[in-house]
């Protein structure tokens, strides 16, 4: 993006967010950094490990359900499983519109244009997908002029740019071409609502999910752990209706697994006491280390495994740690213990290391502390992960340049790497600094930060235990250089 700018390529996000928006310096998406976790957290303010929308793919062991939304026919399904309410539902009461976005529970109006975007998408036109964004604009148009009000949230979703980062890479024209759409799209939506007469009070909103990283290697990691721990692994979702029919199915199965965007693998398994009880750590540890080790191989950056109450084990290559968390004074914090190695490569880092080394941390601190290291905000959201029910036994995040499942595809993203978790976030409107910057921000933070930009931040009083925090204040005091 920042090369296409630099090259005149992306007028629109250059006027619109660069030049006149405030940028987050250093903004992280949430683990794992897929796509159906994260535009869940982008709606709930909150850590997939919260929300309970784990993966494009997850498994309950509770209920023996197993969820895949990477079909056409269930694609539009993550609904029904959220577990929290969204910006929509704290906003009940307003009139707001999702256009093209899967999830949208709570909307006033939805408008996915399913049947165009089927044809677009099964004839592989991916920016065609994208375009219909700006003719679905018209009946937004439409429907607004029926209710007497514009949305006071209108959310525009882009797949197709995701599917070529995946089939022809980050760096093929194809993808500068998808990007460029996307600025056709910026300057067409503001386009409309400038001619709605509402340039001088919207506000806007320009953010990724999650990265896109480069793949020149791949390996087939479930398979792998198939053959070498000789475990069966359901690696499907499951159809049957009840529960008797699960646990039927699933008495023929040591393991489920799933990969997502290629670059994170979450597995469940039975172990000693069956389904319904969740192994021991010990258990789970000894997988990951016996013969071949897992944790060894050059595919695999890392492994995360609960380790107990409020505990998470990392185990790698380059070292082990424990992160730990306690509440103190109704607040989280967060630190490293049993550090062995550098498993997060903290340690060369002076300062970081000295951060390692002081214990406790709040999380926002941890975020500021490792915003520009090779692991981002990954001591407090590992374990925020672990608090599903839904995340796996060990969640397996890829190396650089590894796709952990083999589909032609030349890039990925999904692991904990800088690479996958950072992601571009503007915010532009009437009253906030033109060229501004913030230092640090989540993707959890958007929706709070939008009940503060329309002036209902007092909302967020009757949602409790959200991860993310209003930044409209932040935003308004942002620096200009």
């Amino acid at each position: 993006m920042n090369e296409l700018v630099a090259e005149g390529r992306l007028p629109n996000i250059r006027e619109r967010f660069i030049e006149n928006g405030v940028r987050v310096r250093h903004a992280v998406s949430s683990l794992p950094t897929s796509t159906y976790p994260n535009c869940s957290s982008l709606l709930t303010g909150r850590f997939p490990g919260h929300h309970q929308i784990l993966g494009n793919f997850w498994f309950d062991r509770r209920t023996l359900e197993c969820r895949d939304y990477m079909t056409y026919a269930t694609y539009r399904t993550a609904d029904h499983h959220l577990a929290v309410p969204t910006l929509y539902d704290w906003l009940g009461d307003h009139f707001t519109v999702s256009i093209a976005h899967h999830t949208h529970r709570g909307a006033t109006e939805s408008i996915d244009g399913a049947r165009g975007f089927f044809w677009a998408w099964a004839l592989g036109h991916y920016m065609m997908a994208d375009s219909r964004v700006s003719v679905a604009m018209e009946e937004v148009i439409r429907r607004a002029n029926r209710v007497g009000r514009w949305p006071s949230v209108l959310l525009t979703y882009y797949p197709g740019v995701d599917e070529i980062g995946h089939r022809f890479g980050t760096h093929s024209s194809r993808y500068a071409e998808a990007l460029v759409n996307i600025d056709r799209m910026v300057g067409e939506i503001a386009s409309h609502l400038e001619q709605s007469g509402l340039a001088e009070s919207a506000h806007y909103v320009l953010v990724a999910d999650h990265g896109m990283v480069p793949a020149g290697q791949s390996i087939d990691m479930l398979e792998w752990i198939q053959a070498k721990r000789h475990v069966r692994i359901r690696r499907r979702a499951i159809e049957a209706a009840a529960y008797v029919g699960r646990w039927d199915l699933m008495s023929g199965y040591d393991a489920v697994g799933g990969v997502d965007a290629g670059r994170v693998a979450m597995v469940h398994l039975r172990g000693r006491r069956g389904w319904p009880y969740r192994p021991d750590p010990r258990e789970v540890l000894d997988f990951i280390k016996v013969q071949p080790p897992l944790h060894e191989l050059p595919a695999v950056q890392m492994v995360l495994l609960r380790d107990g109450r409020d505990r998470v084990r990392i185990v790698s290559r380059n070292g082990t740690a424990v992160v730990e968390r306690r509440t103190e004074k109704s607040d989280k914090e967060y630190r490293l213990a049993e550090y062995e190695g550098d498993p997060l490569e903290y340690l060369g880092d002076e300062t970081l290391a000295a951060f390692v080394r002081a214990g406790w941390h709040a999380s926002r601190d941890w975020l500021a502390a490792t915003a520009t290291s090779r692991f981002p905000d990954l001591v407090p959201q590992a374990v925020e992960l672990f608090d599903s029910p839904r995340s796996g036994d060990m969640v397996i995040m890829a190396a650089d340049d590894w796709l952990l499942y083999r589909r032609g595809e030349v890039a990925g993203h999904g692991s904990c790497l800088a690479r996958d978790m950072r992601i571009p976030l503007f915010f532009a409107g009437p009253d906030l600094p033109k060229g501004g910057r913030i230092d640090h921000a989540r993707l959890v933070d958007i929706a709070p930060t939008i009940l503060g930009l329309l002036g209902e931040a007092s909302r967020l009083e009757t949602v409790p235990d959200i991860d993310g925090i209003n930044l409209a204040d932040e935003l308004l005091r942002a620096a200009v250089p």
